[in-house]
C-alpha cells in the first residue's frame, strides 16, 4: 500500500488555536493579560504618532 503524506494544518487552524491558548492564558495569568494589553497600546500610540509626523509637512 502506498503512503499517504499527512497535510500539516490549514494556515486558519493554526491561528485558531493560537488565539484559543492566548485566551486560555490570559484568564489565569494576570501578568501575561497586562503584557498583552499594554503591548497593543504601544502598537496603537506608536501607529498615530507615525501618521501624524508624515502628514505633517504636507501642505
Amino acid at each position: 500500500m502506498a503512503e499517504t503524506k499527512k497535510t500539516p494544518p490549514s494556515r486558519k487552524t493554526v491561528k485558531k488555536k493560537g488565539r484559543d491558548a492566548r485566551k486560555a492564558k490570559m484568564k489565569t495569568d494576570g501578568e501575561f493579560k497586562k503584557a498583552v494589553f499594554a503591548g497593543k497600546s504601544k502598537r496603537a500610540v506608536d501607529k498615530k504618532a507615525a501618521f501624524r509626523k508624515k502628514k505633517k509637512g504636507k501642505k
